[in-house]
């Protein structure tokens, strides 16, 4: 458990939403249903690694349209977007979508979009300078994906050995 004053104020929401994913039949449910395996593990979980993992990304988003997969709860995405012309954010997760909903979205800046749903279904309309997919899970098949929204995709933690 972090210290007080290390704690963001999606934290809470956090605990909370892992707390409820544990044996979550309803999510496995959903996952099944819409082709989304998941680890259920955030990998962006505080807003200091996104903070860190957005400066190593620079060369790669500032001012650029940025398409990211596999946004969890969007301390990436809002930090990338403090960067980027412009953020599209996409996750899947009904969880990770709803700690955005109830925690971050009053930090979303105007040049982020959030969209709760697979990459696959926007991935005709979606388009970007670069996508980033910050993930443990998936790759060939979120690279796939994400090259139908931008020509290059990066990998923070392959790429950029960010923690």
């Amino acid at each position: 458990m972090k210290a007080a004053a290390e704690r963001s104020p999606a934290d809470d929401l956090i605990e909370m939403a892992y707390d409820a994913l544990e044996g979550a039949e309803d999510l496995m449910a959903y996952h099944a249903r819409h082709g989304t395996p998941s680890l259920l593990v955030l990998t962006q979980h505080s807003p200091h690694i996104a903070i860190e993992t957005a400066r190593l990304l620079r060369e790669h988003i500032d001012g650029k349209r940025v398409v990211e997969v596999g946004a969890g709860v969007g301390f990436l995405a809002i930090e990338m977007a403090k960067r980027a012309k412009s953020v599209i954010a996409i996750e899947s997760d009904p969880a990770w979508s709803w700690v955005f909903t109830r925690s971050l979205l009053a930090h979303k800046p105007a040049n982020l979009s959030w969209v709760f749903g697979t990459a696959e279904s926007v991935a005709d309309i979606v388009r970007g300078d670069i996508a980033v997919v910050c993930t443990r899970s998936g790759h060939e098949a979120m690279r796939k994906v994400a090259l139908r929204m931008a020509p290059r995709v990066i990998f923070p933690l392959d790429e950029l050995g960010a923690k």
